[in-house]
């Protein structure tokens, strides 16, 4: 008995060195992607204005609308039908990608932060089933690769913030083409920092 419990100690040390340097990163993460009550995530919130900024290049405008209407009733020669353009499109599609991968994350966090919550017992045991039961939940996070899984969350994000940007570069070139040449400058030089602080 006393043997289990020297064993389930130490255990406990390393289990929770573990979770400790895995919370970390999940909470950061949430802070950047989550919506709490009256709080919403920095990177989604941002992402979500935009969207319904560029959505409205993918309908008619209800004003243009109107005013079509009424051309043609006093019989004034007709303007070309609304279409939508590729660039639009491509823009839009970006971005919500970049907004599917930015919830996925969010989700994916959520349940790591709730899967390390729980994977500590918090009781420390003394006897030979909890060695067990300890022994178990170290196979199964190995055999779920926990720790490559929530370390691989932020490259979703990572992967989420470049199509944003790749789609601000777009949205921004349309607009005006010196703005979008410094918007492509400042996305070149952000992967070149990441490239640069990861390596």
């Amino acid at each position: 008995s006393k043997i289990w419990s020297l064993y389930l100690k130490e255990a406990e040390n390393e289990d929770k060195e573990l979770v400790k340097s895995l919370q970390i990163g999940v909470e950061e993460l949430l802070i950047f992607v989550r919506r709490i009550p009256f709080q919403a995530g920095l990177f989604g919130a941002i992402l979500t204005a935009f969207l319904i900024e560029s959505r409205k290049n993918l309908q008619v405008d209800p004003v243009q609308e109107i005013l079509q209407a009424l051309q043609n009733h006093f019989a004034v020669p007709t303007s070309q039908p609304f279409q939508v353009s590729k660039l639009s499109h491509i823009v839009n599609y970006l971005w919500f990608i970049s907004l599917g991968l930015t919830l996925f994350s969010a989700l994916c966090a959520v349940l790591a932060r709730e899967w390390l919550a729980k994977y500590i017992p918090v009781s420390l045991g003394n006897r030979s089933s909890d060695a067990c039961a300890r022994l178990l939940r170290v196979q199964r996070a190995q055999q779920w690769h926990l720790e490559s899984v929530v370390t691989g969350i932020p490259l979703l994000i990572q992967l989420a913030l470049l199509l944003f940007s790749a789609g601000l570069v777009l949205f921004t070139w349309n607009s005006s083409v010196a703005l979008g040449v410094l918007m492509l400058f400042l996305t070149i030089f952000g992967i070149v920092l990441y490239i640069l602080g990861t390596v």
